[in-house]
């Protein structure tokens, strides 16, 4: 379980910080994630959870779709209002490109020839879908990008997953949203601050978020206002996996029974798999 802890600093921004090492450890051990995978993988979900406690209903939900073109390919990333994030990675094995400095080329693996895409469904009519062109495929730089770009909302985003071999030993990120209004002497602070907020893995290695948010912004006046706990989670069912089967159709369903002797559906995001036999099918479709 991960703490999130939003606060408002100087009545004209809003931080909100997650230490987030037991999401990513859980995402490595479902995707059997590469250490340049699991870094990729750990900022996005760590991201998603930020962006998700942004919700006013339980029932919103997020996508984020990162398509670098790099070796990782798709990075897909879910939160919903529960608290609850997931993920998807489309080849979690590959291998982990160091760069000079000692760090994990992620850059290099997400690439940056593409796009990160944000579906938001929050009860309208139609969801809510924002496009950005990637700037560096190092998540954080990409994902303050697109809210500059494509929702108009001026920001800091600093993300960190530090490992141990294939574990995460520390992981968080900091999401810094301006308020109308910010007095310019906060602004230039403010600056300085993310400035000086690299190696973001490092500041979780034993500290809370709310401990983050104070060290870094404590000069101010600060209040928290939520902590909430957030969980890799799936939601998916045997009620949703029935709909797939489904949508197969019962002579189809019946002919991959003949030929194979059972319907096999694998979840991507949490690798559980949902079996039918004969009997199940002609059950689903009676």
């Amino acid at each position: 379980m991960s703490i999130l802890t939003k606060a408002l600093i100087a009545n004209s921004v809003v931080v909100s910080a997650i230490e987030s090492k037991d999401i990513v450890n859980k995402a490595i051990k479902i995707h059997n994630l590469s250490p340049v995978a699991a870094a990729a993988m750990g900022r996005a979900l760590t991201m998603a959870a930020l962006m998700g406690e942004e919700f006013k209903n339980k029932e919103d939900y997020l996508t984020a779709v990162i398509d670098g073109k790099g070796p990782l390919g798709k990075i897909t990333v879910c939160a919903d209002g529960n608290g609850h994030v997931k993920g998807d990675i489309e080849n979690p094995v590959v291998e982990t490109v160091v760069k000079q400095d000692g760090h994990l080329d992620v850059g290099d693996a997400v690439g940056k020839d593409g796009t990160l895409t944000v579906i938001k469904d929050i009860g309208l009519k139609q969801p809510y879908v924002g496009t950005s062109q990637l700037v560096s495929g190092e998540i954080a730089q990409d994902f303050a990008y697109y809210f500059a770009d494509s929702e108009q909302k001026p920001c800091g985003v600093t993300l960190g997953v530090g490992l141990n071999r294939r574990r995460c030993k520390s992981a968080g990120g900091v999401w810094v949203q301006i308020l109308p209004n910010c007095p310019e002497d906060v602004l230039s602070r403010l600056e300085t601050i993310m400035y000086a907020m690299d190696e973001m893995s490092y500041q979780f290695d034993g500290s809370t978020a709310e401990q983050v948010i104070r060290r870094f912004f404590g000069e101010f006046e600060l209040t928290i206002t939520e902590s909430v706990d957030i969980d890799y989670k799936c939601n998916c069912g045997k009620r949703k996996i029935n709909r797939i089967v489904k949508s197969l159709g019962k002579d189809e369903a019946l002919q991959i029974v003949d030929e194979m002797g059972q319907i096999e559906v694998c979840c991507h995001f949490c690798g559980k798999k949902y079996t039918y036999d004969r009997d199940a099918v002609e059950k689903l479709f009676r």
